[in-house]
């Protein structure tokens, strides 16, 4: 497996302070989360991100995936409204332009959702179609769609790990594959064995956080068990840290340390 951070929870800071910290950890791979005000996916100069490439590069590190923010306000593209769902697949194409020109080769996407009093199966369409126009965009420029599930309080569409398998054959398309985040796998009473059952050689990301998005260790979840399970069905995917929760604005590199440090004491992973 091949381990990288994600820079979530630095977004108070300047994202050269968690490239400084990712440098001097044994990773050599980031998850790029996209923001304002480090990179603003909806509007940024081009000058900007050439020097955020001179910046990841000159450190000499990779970008295992990018993650534009996608599971808020104002970006849904399996919503009944057709300005919204226009407008977020052109924010993902924008996403994938950016992901190529970086040399990342892959890009999480979060189901959006639908109206929860319609009906599910017209938000499921919708989403099927933005998947197929934004899986065509992804062939032509060699960059690879992590399709994710979330929780019933946030979508009515992608909730399970047979809705991302079911999803995954309708798009059939080589350039969109799954990935599971530990939080809502639990937070759906499913285990790491039905998604590897559900989704094989499909499943090729995951998001390895604790309940809430948190540092491994830091809450009850357990991380150990989900570990040994995912190395028992021989994964060798990417999987990113997505360190969401509030606790960690404040001092962002002890998490980094706190990773690591959980890494060497529960697992047989070389960073």
């Amino acid at each position: 497996m091949k381990f990288a951070p994600m820079n979530y929870h630095y977004v108070r800071y300047p994202i050269e302070k968690f490239l400084d910290k990712v440098e001097q950890s044994p990773f050599t791979s980031i998850d790029l989360y996209c923001s304002a005000p480090q990179l603003n996916m909806f509007d940024y100069p081009l000058q900007r991100l050439l020097r955020l490439d001179k910046e990841i590069r000159k450190r000499n590190l990779d970008i295992m995936v990018m993650t534009p923010e996608n599971c808020t306000y104002p970006v849904n593209f399996c919503t009944q409204d057709t300005l919204t769902r226009e407008s977020s697949i052109r924010y993902y194409q924008r996403a994938i332009d950016t992901a190529e020109f970086l040399g990342c080769p892959n890009v999480q996407i979060s189901t959006g959702f639908g109206y929860f009093d319609q009906p599910r199966e017209e938000a499921w369409n919708y989403c099927l179609e933005s998947m197929q126009i934004l899986a065509s965009y992804c062939e032509r420029k060699g960059v690879k769609l992590f399709l994710e599930e979330l929780k019933t309080t946030t979508t009515n569409v992608l909730i399970t790990s047979k809705d991302i398998a079911r999803m995954l054959e309708e798009i059939n398309s080589e350039a969109v594959v799954g990935m599971v985040d530990m939080d809502q796998m639990t937070y759906a009473n499913e285990t790491v064995d039905n998604w590897f059952d559900a989704l094989g050689d499909k499943l090729q990301h995951i998001h390895f956080n604790d309940r809430g998005h948190t540092v491994p260790g830091d809450c009850d979840f357990p991380m150990k068990e989900y570990y040994e399970a995912i190395k028992k069905r021989g994964y060798e995917g990417t999987v990113s840290f997505e360190i969401c929760d509030r606790r960690y604005y404040n001092n962002p590199d002890q998490a980094i340390d706190d990773i690591v440090t959980w890494m060497k004491n529960n697992t047989i992973e070389r960073l």
